[in-house]
């Protein structure tokens, strides 16, 4: 009969379980740094601003999260429903003991990821106020110098160059060659608008090229190129080559073109036109001078007429009369203001000669003086035998002092 032999048990905890599959998951490098697909479903975001997810394909799904300060670094969001791409580290969630991934990129994936992208940018962008007309620059009527940004090899710039020297061969083209396609694209362009911004001789910049699909024109939707059309203080039109869409580079722009040649009638006035203009002026300018001349000989002609020889004996004969008359008015008013400064001044003379010592000494005064020539004023000032010169009105004395009296 086999005996019962206990058989030793090692007992885990929920967390020894899962702290060790978290360090079994870390030690496996493939799964730090690791590509995803599927398609989303119940996303959330909650206030803390961190999402919550679920990536799922036809048989699996695992959870994924994307914490708030990788959120703001996304060109676009998920959105349920949606098949994405995404990038991240495999864990392990500790309180529902779920495998996760923590996302650091999501990208759309299928039929219009470009434009889920493009329309995410869009709204962003366009709540910012990017778009706003308000700040729209005025683009300037005669142009000296014009900035480009396209490739130098392209058709964009041969267009804009043989279309301003049809229109207005006075103007500088100052080209800023750049990729217009692929990952460096929209790096470069937006490089090339903050190099043309630090000169002061540019008036308006081109940023564009020719057409092609959404995919090749896709520099010109990348934020960078528009944050730095918008910061740019040289008007910027957007000469992108597709009619009827629109890149966020056109929205930005302070003016758009639907193709580069296009851009240049914009910016530039037809050198024709302006012959044109300027010889209409000069023969409308030239008419009404004529016009005036006319009126004023005709004028001077009615005059001249309406003057005989005897009325303009008669004309003479007035004129001088008036002039005659205005030396009789001139020579009275001078007089009269003659006679009156003669009376203000012999009034002013009258004063004077009453405030006068002289006309004191004619009433019976006179002036005392010692042999110092010192006025007396006092009797302390003398001495008895001293002599002292007295002036009268009408000549002088000398006087000794004899005794004094109060």
């Amino acid at each position: 009969m086999p005996l019962d032999i206990p058989i030793p048990r090692t007992i885990f905890s929920v967390t020894q379980i899962t702290s060790a599959l978290s360090r079994i998951i870390r030690e496996q490098p493939v799964l730090q740094d690791v590509w995803v697909k599927g398609q989303v479903s119940n996303l959330s975001q909650p206030s803390s601003g961190h999402i919550y997810f679920t990536l799922k394909d036809e048989n699996n799904n695992i959870r994924g999260v994307i914490w708030k300060s990788s959120v703001s670094q996304l060109k676009s969001l998920p959105r349920d429903g949606e098949e994405i791409l995404v990038r991240g580290q495999i864990g392990i969630y500790s309180a529902g003991s779920l495998y996760q991934i923590t996302v650091t990129k999501a990208e759309p994936l299928g039929i219009g990821a470009l434009q889920r992208e493009f329309e995410d940018l869009k709204q962003r962008l366009s709540e910012e106020g990017l778009f706003d007309n308000r700040y729209k620059k005025p683009l300037p009527i005669f142009p000296k110098k014009i900035g480009v940004i396209t490739s130098e090899t392209g058709a964009a710039i041969q267009d804009i160059q043989q279309q301003l020297q049809k229109r207005f061969p006075l103007a500088e083209l100052h080209l800023y060659p750049t990729l217009v396609q692929g990952d460096s694209a929209g790096g470069q362009i937006a490089h090339a608008i903050r190099v043309m911004n630090n000169r002061t001789d540019i008036d308006v910049m081109i940023v564009g090229r020719g057409g092609g699909s959404m995919e090749d024109l896709w520099a010109f939707n990348e934020e960078i190129v528009a944050r730095a059309i918008f910061e740019s203080r040289i008007p910027v039109v957007s000469a992108v080559g597709h009619e009827t869409d629109f890149t966020i580079s056109d929205m930005v722009a302070d003016h758009r073109s639907p193709t580069p040649s296009a851009a240049v009638e914009h910016i530039v006035p037809d050198q024709q036109e302006l012959i044109t203009q300027l010889s209409a002026t000069t023969s409308r300018l030239n008419h009404l001078i004529l016009q005036r001349l006319t009126t004023y000989l005709a004028h001077l002609d009615s005059l001249d007429e309406g003057l005989s020889p005897s009325r303009r004996m008669d004309t003479i004969n007035q004129l001088s009369q008036s002039v005659d008359g205005l030396e009789v008015t001139c020579n009275r008013v001078i007089m009269d203001i003659l006679d009156d400064e003669n009376i203000r001044l012999q009034s002013l003379a009258d004063r004077l000669n009453s405030l006068s010592p002289l006309a004191t000494l004619k009433r019976g005064y006179s002036i005392c003086r010692t042999s110092d020539g010192d006025i007396v004023t006092s009797i302390q000032q003398t001495n008895v035998g001293e002599q002292l010169d007295v002036k009268l009105a009408e000549g002088g004395l000398v006087c000794t002092v004899k005794e004094y009296s109060e």
